[in-house]
């Protein structure tokens, strides 16, 4: 699996998770992270879905890192989305935080 096969080819990495011809540890291995591995796998559902974007949500980061962590056997501390988040960001992949909601 190459790296930029969830810009180039994200239902193809799509596939071969479902397929289980990549299983989530490769990916989480081969991506150096869990992080890396979540963002990956956000980045590919946001490209296949109805209104197509390059850049995941926290919450589409959060929901892609517990895909991984029910499928893949990891050991060790879990960090939680917002910490998954500013690592991507130390990387340069870019999150979109949630909207922060004032009250009136």
């Amino acid at each position: 699996m190459k790296s930029f096969d969830e810009t180039e080819r994200p239902t193809e990495l799509l596939r071969k998770l479902e397929e289980h011809r990549v299983t989530y540890s490769e990916l989480v291995v081969e991506s150096g992270g869990l992080a890396v591995a979540a963002y990956r796998i956000a980045r590919a559902r946001c490209r296949t879905g109805v209104v197509p974007s390059t850049v995941p949500t926290l919450r589409e980061l959060a929901a892609a890192a517990t895909e991984i962590l029910n499928h893949a056997t990891l050991t060790g501390f879990v960090p939680d989305a917002s910490m998954l988040a500013s690592e991507c960001e130390q990387l340069g992949l870019v999150v979109i935080p949630p909207l922060s909601r004032r009250v009136a």
